[in-house]
């Protein structure tokens, strides 16, 4: 594999992640004026960003770091599936979001101590992430359309957001899926073209959130979601 390859991923990927700082500090200084699941979701950047540096300091000492991913997959998902509890009102909805959290947790488990072990990345874990985020933010844009009483919801701070979150986590669900492959079979470059490929995603992620949090700052009125 050559050379410059290798440094280009790295420094993209290193890029990217440190990016992620941006969007977390103009979150943290317009804090106040964010509402529902914007408050929680203005600490995905920072948690992102802390799990790379946390992956890092792994490889660096102990030359090991899939068990960092294994704690990336599940403490994402967890904050996720927070900012959709916040941001719905339904009583209802949150109890059974509540109740999908435990099922995850167990499934998690089951999946890192037992079926994929902590030699390979929690691929499936990852799956399960993308079916139950993008299902909340499908139901999300379901009920925030009907109840936007015509409003432009392209302003709509958590809406910009909810479209981040689905692009991103629908164009990554299928690199982990392969990426163990390319891990089992040492197969380095394929495993670093993946990890390029969702460092790209995460960068738009990243301006997304950006956009995001900036019209939260101006204050938009948000659209509270009656789900239940």
């Amino acid at each position: 594999m050559s050379d410059w390859f290798i440094t280009f991923c790295k420094s993209l990927d290193l890029l990217v992640y440190w990016a992620m700082i941006i969007p977390f500090a103009v979150a943290f200084r317009y804090r106040s004026s964010l509402t529902g699941g914007m408050r929680t979701l203005r600490w995905v950047p920072l948690f992102l960003f802390l799990m790379y540096c946390l992956l890092q300091i792994s490889i660096k000492i102990w030359h090991y770091g899939l068990i960092i991913n294994h704690i990336n997959t599940v403490g994402e998902t967890l904050l996720y599936i927070k900012v959709y509890h916040d941001e719905f009102n339904s009583k209802k909805t949150k109890r059974w979001i509540r109740i999908l959290t435990v099922c995850f947790l167990i499934f998690a488990a089951v999946d890192s101590f037992w079926i994929e072990g902590f030699d390979s990345i929690n691929s499936y874990t990852n799956l399960v992430e993308s079916i139950i985020v993008i299902s909340l933010g499908i139901l999300f844009f379901e009920h925030i359309i009907s109840k936007s009483n015509h409003q432009q919801i392209q302003k709509i701070p958590m809406f910009i957001a909810t479209v981040g979150i689905l692009l991103y986590l629908s164009g990554t669900v299928l690199l982990y899926l392969v990426t163990n492959n390319f891990i089992a079979s040492n197969d380095e470059y394929s495993t670093r073209l993946m990890y390029l490929l969702n460092s790209i995603l995460l960068l738009l992620l990243a301006i997304i959130f950006l956009r995001a949090f900036f019209l939260a700052r101006k204050k938009t009125p948000a659209a509270p979601v009656y789900a239940g």
